[in-house]
């Protein structure tokens, strides 16, 4: 997360918690059950005393700024506040905005002053920061990104969740289950939930029990396929790679997975490599202690030359796969094996 997302969401949680919100926000972001959080927040607030349930407005989709500016500027039905939210509105984006030709003047216009009585949020995918709407909304309102967020965050979140739950996760485990799932907080709860399912009555949260219920996420599964390869167990490897083509995986997906997971195991050598500690190096990478253990690990198994190899290799295969010079499968194939060779 980089700095200015961290001091915005910092900024909204401090409204959100002195009940003091503006009247324009623009949130956008791959973590969408932050999005959905924060929305739900801002709810709360501004609809708390709403009896009627006519308050709050939707509008989905492409918008045209009169019908935003009208639902704006309607006043609230028995209430202070209304609250309009604008949810994958294409304003943003500019290959489907039509910002080129000013089609959204009028809107950027009314932002400077929307009513006392309404809160407007924007709810967004992605954001194109060059266009006036963006630059608008910054100057008048606020900007929230939400992106997914790094492992140790997740893991101290997962405990609590837990907590809330009756059951007891150390940092340990936690950080196998954040490993194991998918990146998304959304997908993490559903895995958790269903690990406070199959515990029952039972308190402790364990690996095993993480084992036994949770969804493995291709990111895990590519972690195992390396560890494979680092191994030197080819067949173990490729018995992983068809167990992902089973699960239906797209083979670029994997290529692309592979070549990354090599890209941070040089990272983490060079850093290494130039005195720093393997924790410290680790947690500057921003990766969590559980896979920190076997990334090391796997860093022993092959050399600088290796890995850069083995990149060059990956993206030169990549090349051959689109220009339709090899089939995608053979392609991953001859890369493992070129990997797991002595």
């Amino acid at each position: 997360m980089s700095r200015e997302s961290k001091m915005s969401i910092d900024k909204l949680k401090l409204e959100v918690k002195n009940k003091s919100l503006g009247k324009l926000y623009l949130f956008y972001g791959e973590e969408e059950y932050l999005k959905k959080f924060y929305l739900g927040k801002i709810e709360e607030i501004i609809l708390s005393r709403d009896q009627t349930g006519l308050n709050k407005i939707v509008i989905e989709g492409k918008a045209e700024a009169s019908k935003i500016i009208e639902a704006c500027e309607t006043m609230p039905f028995f209430a202070e506040k209304k609250l309009v939210v604008v949810k994958k509105s294409e304003l943003f984006n500019s290959k489907k905005s039509g910002s080129s030709n000013n089609k959204n003047d009028e809107l950027i216009t009314y932002l400077q002053n929307i009513p006392e009585h309404t809160c407007l949020v924007f709810y967004e995918e992605n954001i194109d920061n060059r266009l006036k709407i963006t630059s608008a909304v910054k100057k008048y309102g606020m900007v929230v990104e939400f992106p997914f967020q790094k492992p140790a965050e997740l893991v101290k979140w997962a405990i609590k969740v837990f907590k809330s739950y009756g059951k007891a996760i150390d940092e340990n485990t936690a950080s196998y289950l954040i490993d194991t799932c998918e990146e998304g907080m959304t997908e993490i709860l559903n895995e958790i939930n269903k690990v406070v399912l199959y515990l029952g009555e039972s308190q402790k949260v364990t690996v095993d029990s993480i084992k036994k219920v949770c969804t493995k996420s291709i990111k895990s599964r590519i972690f195992d396929l390396i560890d494979a390869i680092a191994e030197r167990k080819l067949d173990l490897a490729l018995k992983l790679l068809n167990d992902m083509i089973i699960l239906k995986e797209p083979m670029p997906k994997i290529l692309f997975m592979i070549a990354k997971q090599l890209k941070q195991l040089l990272e983490l050598k060079l850093l290494c490599s130039k005195g720093m500690d393997a924790k410290e190096a680790c947690s500057k990478m921003g990766i969590n202690p559980y896979a920190a253990k076997k990334m090391v690990r796997q860093t022993d198994c092959f050399s600088l030359e290796k890995l850069k190899e083995a990149i060059r290799q990956a993206l030169e295969l990549d090349l051959s796969i689109k220009t339709g010079q090899i089939n995608d499968r053979t392609a991953v194939e001859i890369l493992i094996c070129s990997l797991a060779a002595e």
